[in-house]
């Protein structure tokens, strides 16, 4: 049965406060809780007592001006490392009924929706608009998600990625291809490798990709000049507040070039570069400025290709390969934003 709205602050006035944390994701059941780094940052909030709520893009609302959201309490079951992997029971999360609550209720909410950035994603950026930031900190801010795409944003600063081009025009795109002499097209709006495509020059299937890619020349695509050092793999770079704080490489399998781990890329360990953080000095204010808090970078060799904003993952494998323990650092970090917050 569907609660009221409850008016009143989750969270006392110390600095030793058990937080109140929203998660708006896809639905539990859907997640991979090995994987993803939704999951291990709701297990850390609940190992360091903060309460955990979770809600769907579905379950936003609007009354009286405020956002609300229809919220079930959960708690997990940890994962366990065990010889470097991730292992999650069967019954890996309890969640309770729902009930409502105004969002500003929340210390934090953590937009952890996966792409794409469609229609009902922008509707509950702009519900999301309503929540006060000087009472809830958001993960990442409703108005840096709309204006950082994914595969656009990087493209403020084109010294720090290869050649790219954006387009509609077949002809316009095969000039650069042949240019370049290899190119990797991208769609604007995918995740997880989705519609990646190698192009080369003389392949005679060029024209017919580029006609289905492109939808006959009415939408755009991204095409990034190939870089070679994708043969030793991409990396998943974890911006934190601007500032890199862990790293995986991504190597692609068999005759696959894609480095997405969704495609089955293989991981191995990695560490923050020198290059990484000059790249996020760059970028780091930039990403501040917008409230986007808590960003995954992607680099091949030394250059930037992706700045994604809205899911980013990766926790997961940095911490098995590392021994680090970031979605634990990530919510320490959250939890002291919120408690100055409340001091102030």
């Amino acid at each position: 049965m569907r609660q009221q709205v409850i008016p009143s602050r989750a969270t006392t006035d110390t600095v030793s406060s058990r937080f109140t944390f929203v998660f708006i994701t896809d639905p539990l059941s859907e997640l991979a809780p090995a994987h993803d780094t939704t999951v291990a940052l709701m297990e850390a909030a609940q190992a360091l007592g903060h309460r955990v709520l979770v809600t769907t893009i579905a379950e936003l609302g609007v009354t009286a001006g405020r956002a609300t959201a229809q919220t079930r309490d959960v708690t997990l079951q940890p994962a366990v490392l065990i010889d470097g992997k991730w292992v999650v029971g069967k019954n890996w999360f309890v969640a309770t009924e729902s009930e409502q609550i105004f969002l500003d209720t929340a210390a934090a909410v953590f937009m952890r929706t996966d792409p794409p950035v469609n229609p009902d994603y922008l509707r509950a950026t702009y519900i999301l608009d309503l929540v006060d930031p000087a009472r809830t900190l958001m993960l990442n801010s409703p108005s840096g998600l709309r204006d950082a795409n994914e595969k656009l944003f990087a493209l403020r600063f084109p010294e720090l990625g290869p050649p790219t081009l954006i387009s509609a025009d077949q002809t316009e795109i095969i000039d650069a291809v042949q240019s370049w002499g290899r190119a990797v097209l991208k769609p604007t709006d995918g995740m997880a490798g989705r519609g990646i495509m190698l192009l080369s020059p003389g392949d005679p299937n060029l024209h017919s990709i580029l006609d289905t890619a492109t939808e006959r020349g009415t939408t755009h695509v991204v095409v990034q000049q190939f870089i070679p050092a994708v043969t030793a793999g991409d990396r998943r770079v974890i911006v934190l507040g601007g500032t890199p704080v862990g790293a995986v490489r991504r190597i692609a399998e068999g005759d696959e070039f894609r480095c997405n781990m969704a495609t089955g890329a293989s991981v191995e360990i990695d560490t923050v570069t020198e290059n990484d953080r000059r790249i996020c000095k760059t970028i780091g204010p930039e990403l501040v400025k917008r409230g986007l808090h808590f960003v995954g970078i992607d680099i091949i060799g030394d250059r930037l290709t992706e700045v994604n904003v809205t899911s980013p993952t990766g926790i997961r494998e940095i911490d098995a390969l590392s021994g680090t323990h970031l979605a634990t650092s990530t919510i320490s970090w959250v939890a002291e934003l919120c408690a100055n917050a409340e001091v102030r």
